[in-house]
């Protein structure tokens, strides 16, 4: 380690000329890191809804989910309301509009709902374009409410990372020995986000959630680095005043409190790799690399800066904030048996407690639109061509089903033959362009002339067929009718085609019924739960069940035994490092246990506030608990067991609180307040409670450190 420290002192400047290099490469990577914003992705290849996933993607590879804009109005008389239909139509970049009067599900009492389809991509220019035209030409003139579902953080918001920033100053200033130290931080661990963020170039993508939150986490993760090695070093001043010596002292003397911090929280992620939903696997490495490159960037960059400017930092001195600690120390001595039986009755309570609380595996951000017109949950089951028949009747006790809005699949759309009331209904309702003006007597009349007609049932394609045929070929028809009238029909049976490549592909075709149940309830389960009964009574072949409630009803089935593996595992590995840190078995076990319970109080105050804990921030807080909050315990033990060496028990407890309060409340309240007041900035409730929930648990772990562990 000396011979370490020796350089990176002596061959400093050489040292931040290439960590400068590299952050000013990696912020030319940062903008071609791949996000990925499909949670499907991260699904286990032996889920079954992934393994549907694949089949849909080989063989409906044309097929496109257009993204849906909700625009809902109040107060449009039902004259005006097929006009402001036609007036939504000529909204640039809108490729349909869905409403069909009277239907409950567009109208109701005084409002009214329109559905745009847009294939340009939510976060796309047009679809921008397209937002402030219905602004600017609907708002006004009757109440209205835009609802863009899509709640993804692209990338990290610029006042937000302000607003980070200026609290962890706030916080750093209170605690900093001088003016400049924040900002010398602040420097090298900014150097430390940039090269993590661009070495994600190397993965083959990122998730969204991983991307929104990584920075912040890094950098409240990772500042008391360092104020580790400043404090060091302004000890090692104190007794030389050779400053590159006490710099390389104190880069030897720090690097082992520094190294076993880090690694304590690499390990805590490195578990999340053991996740069979792989956006663990996501999470761990980002994040882990995150901690790494600021430990890195702390011993390389820091040294440089603080050599260079050590005369400016003397001048910009001033007092720091310091708490008397003597009388926690008497508190924790006197007491230290009533705080025994005290967490071991807390332990009981929060473990026994924790199963109250739900998880949530689908959180959504809420509108305006949702209380009146409930958002639709679309269920897919894929199922076998040769399964047709039995897919024909279940369509058919699903129209009956009151949890089913519709159910659209072959048996009842293009494989169905319709009267001309019905075909009529349903051309209505899909919003389909035939080229000429429809009726239901023009339709009997066409039905009459069609040979396959003469039952009065036709089907979609044996229509289009005859009217291509009899209408835009004939020369008696086809001068009564215009070129865009002409050219529309006769596109008609090639729209057919490929409307057929949608719902039918070469060995498999697909069902999708929309609900207005939530993604996750009892009544959700209820409905898959009857669903699967009617697939394996109606199915003889392989089905699989594709959606959101799908989804998070296999994540239900699999994540509480999935949950006490990796809190074992974390636990596990916690436990080796700080066993093999401190030689013991007894400190390990006590550490691991407290922070452990912390871990179960967060969960417990959750549903005390009525809440569901969000899988990802549960996994997540429990990670940073384990790996980076026990690191205050580990600071708090080593200084109490070196103090207690040549001290009686009170003593080496005051002590012990004297020399470890600093580094513990400084990065504790960066944690603590950088995520809470973060997390509002956030738009997507995912991202929201995960960072709310960390700043939940660093709360408790630290109050258990300072109050209960010394006990």
């Amino acid at each position: 380690m000396r011979k370490l420290s020796g350089f990176l002192v002596e061959k400093r400047r050489v040292v931040f000329i290439v960590m400068m290099l590299l952050s000013a490469v990696s912020l030319f990577l940062i903008p071609k890191v791949r996000v990925n914003t499909d949670m499907t992705k991260y699904l286990p290849k032996s889920s079954p809804m992934k393994q549907g996933i694949d089949i849909m993607a080989g063989e409906f590879a044309q097929m496109s989910v257009p993204d849906t804009v909700r625009v809902m109005f109040r107060g449009v008389p039902e004259e005006e309301r097929e006009k402001l239909l036609a007036e939504m139509k000529e909204t640039p970049h809108v490729d349909s509009v869905s409403f069909i009067p009277g239907d409950a599900r567009y109208e109701k009492d005084d409002y009214i709902l329109f559905l745009l389809n847009f294939s340009c991509g939510f976060f796309s220019s047009e679809m921008q374009e397209a937002e402030t035209y219905i602004k600017e030409h609907f708002s006004g003139r009757y109440e209205m409410t835009y609802c863009l579902d899509k709640t993804t953080q692209q990338g990290i918001p610029g006042w937000i990372v302000v607003l980070a920033v200026s609290l962890l100053l706030v916080i750093l200033l209170l605690f900093s020995y001088s003016w400049l130290e924040p900002f010398l931080f602040l420097f090298a661990m900014g150097i430390a986000i940039l090269i993590n963020m661009g070495t994600n170039i190397l993965l083959p993508d990122v998730s969204e959630t991983t991307w929104s939150i990584a920075a912040i986490l890094q950098l409240a993760l990772s500042i008391d680095y360092s104020v580790i090695l400043l404090g060091r070093y302004r000890q090692e001043l104190s007794l030389t005043d050779d400053t590159r010596s006490a710099m390389k002292n104190a880069i030897q003397k720090a690097f082992s409190s520094i190294a076993g911090s880090a690694f304590t929280t690499v390990t805590g992620f490195l578990t999340l790799l053991f996740m069979s939903f792989r956006i663990g696997m996501d999470m761990g490495i980002v994040l882990a690399k995150g901690v790494f490159f600021s430990m890195v960037s702390i011993l390389t960059i820091l040294p440089f800066l603080v050599l260079a400017l050590d005369p400016l930092i003397r001048k910009t001195q001033k007092k720091v904030l310091t708490l008397r600690m003597e009388p926690l120390g008497w508190f924790s001595y006197r007491f230290r048996r009533i705080i025994t039986v005290f967490f071991v009755i807390f332990f009981a309570a929060v473990a026994a407690g924790k199963g109250q609380t739900g998880i949530a595996f689908t959180l959504l951000a809420p509108n305006d639109v949702d209380p009146v017109f409930p958002k639709e949950n679309q269920i897919v089951v894929l199922y076998e061509n040769a399964d047709e028949e039995g897919a024909a009747s279940m369509v058919r006790v699903l129209e009956a089903d009151p949890s089913v809005n519709s159910v659209f699949a072959w048996s009842n759309t293009l494989g169905k033959a319709f009267t001309p009331r019905e075909l009529l209904d349903f051309l209505s309702s899909m919003d389909m362009d035939m080229g000429i003006d429809l009726s239901v007597e023009l339709l009997e009349m066409v039905y009459k002339m069609c040979p396959e007609g003469e039952d009065g049932r036709l089907t979609l394609s044996e229509l289009m067929t005859f009217a291509s045929e009899t209408f835009s070929q004939n020369s008696l028809f086809a001068g009564m009718m215009g070129e865009d009238r002409k050219e529309a029909l006769e596109q008609a049976p090639v729209m057919l085609q490929e409307a057929e490549k949608q719902i039918r592909g070469e060995k498999h075709s697909i069902m999708a019924i929309s609900t207005s149940l939530p993604a996750e309830s009892d009544e959700t389960s209820a409905f898959l739960r009857r669903l699967k009964e009617m697939c394996g009574e109606h199915l003889s072949g392989p089905y699989y069940l594709i959606g959101n409630s799908p989804m998070a009803a296999e994540m239900t089935d699999t994540f509480a035994g999935e949950l006490n593996f990796l809190t074992l595992l974390t636990a596990a590995a916690i436990f080796v490092v700080v066993m093999i840190t401190f030689r013991s078995l007894a400190v390990p076990a006590v550490l691991v246990l407290l922070i452990q319970s912390a871990v179960y109080a967060t969960m417990v105050m959750m549903n005390l506030q009525g809440m569901e804990i969000y899988y990802i921030a549960l996994l997540v807080v429990q990670s940073i608990l384990m790996g980076a909050t026990i690191d205050y315990a580990i600071v708090f033990t080593n200084y109490y067991r070196e103090m207690r060496a040549r001290e009686d028990v009170q003593q080496a407890l005051i002590h012990a609180y004297g020399r470890s309060a600093h580094t513990i409340l400084t990065s504790g309240c960066i944690v603590i307040s950088v995520t809470a007041v973060v997390g509002f900035a956030f738009s997507d409730p995912a991202v929201r409670q995960i960072v709310h929930t960390i700043s939940k648990g660093a709360a408790i772990a630290v109050i258990l450190i300072l109050f209960v562990l010394p006990g």
